[in-house]
């Protein structure tokens, strides 16, 4: 396969946990009860009244994160953590740095709740009969009882998990719907060499008047050096990028130095043009990642946790 085609990946995530165990878990599911939502009787008191030091007061909830003033509390970090360690052993990662396990969970949940807030403010409202349809609709694909044991959930942690996660979900959709259907891309085959003495080589041919088709299939047995038709900031590589797109149709560039090797690209066509799936969820991803790297910036984030 074509380097230059790789898509540009992300960190994994651990919010993909839940998602993931309903996916891969075959066994017969049962649906599982979720206590109804109890209003609270309210309580009148005298105006005049005063909170003695004898009287029961709230009691600080140990926070491992603040996220605009909103608590990540520190038991749901570390169980969080324990899952995510828990995930890893069961993918046969036995590898497992806990420093680099606890980054890793703080970050995404700073990121979850970052999204989550977004879409908030957005106005969505996710009901507790919302949650609840929710879990009942997993239920029916899982023993969801069974994996809610297996993986430390109580039903109200599930709750609250989902409810988060479809808040993350609506927002993420939204930063995904910001990119347009249609943009400038240019159509690209490229003569690709591990050395720079092949790049040497296949410039000279080309200089003395090669085909270019012809020597990048030399180079390139299997594909022909065909990259496709492709936007901006969807190549690997930003130089081999920058090099195409101010390229004119027709003419190929000089050689192009990158991290695994040495390209000259050939510019068949541009056009302003429909974006393919695979472009368009490279291009989303990327554009979920300016977006948190924009709130990171505008807010306020306050670590609390080693």
């Amino acid at each position: 396969m074509e380097h230059m085609r790789a898509l540009k990946t992300i960190i994994q995530k651990p919010v993909i946990w839940l998602l993931f165990m309903i996916l891969i878990i075959s066994s017969c599911s049962q649906p599982i009860e979720i206590p109804p939502a109890v209003e609270e009787p309210s309580i009148t008191t005298e105006p005049t009244q005063t909170l003695t030091p004898e009287e029961p007061t709230a009691i600080p909830q140990p926070a491992a994160a603040l996220v605009n003033g909103e608590v990540i509390s520190l038991s749901w970090f570390e169980r969080e953590v324990e899952r995510y360690v828990f995930a890893q052993a069961a993918m046969e990662n036995v590898d497992i740095d806990e420093n680099a396990a606890r980054e890793i969970v703080l970050n995404d949940l700073i990121d979850q709740f970052l999204l989550a807030q977004a879409a908030r403010e957005a106005g969505l409202v996710i009901s507790d009969e919302d949650v609840r349809e929710r879990l009942d609709a997993l239920a029916e694909e899982v023993d969801l009882e069974a994996w809610m044991t297996a993986w430390g959930y109580t039903v109200e942690e599930l709750q609250e998990s989902l409810r988060l996660q479809m808040l993350v979900a609506y927002q993420r959709d939204e930063i995904a719907e910001s990119v347009p259907d249609i943009v400038e891309q240019v159509e690209l085959r490229q003569v690709f060499a591990f050395t720079e003495a092949g790049a040497n080589r296949a410039l000279l041919n080309l200089y003395s008047g090669a085909d270019f088709d012809a020597l990048a299939y030399e180079f390139s047995p299997d594909t022909g050096g065909y990259l496709g038709w492709v936007p901006r900031g969807y190549l690997l590589f930003p130089a081999v990028e920058e090099a195409a797109f101010n390229q004119p149709v027709g003419t190929y560039t000089e050689i192009i130095e990158s991290e695994i090797g040495f390209h000259i690209v050939l510019v068949i066509n541009r056009e302003e043009r429909a974006l393919t799936a695979d472009a368009r969820l490279t291009l989303a991803r990327q554009a979920l990642t300016a977006w948190l790297e924009d709130q990171r910036a505008a807010s306020t984030i306050e670590v609390l946790v080693d």
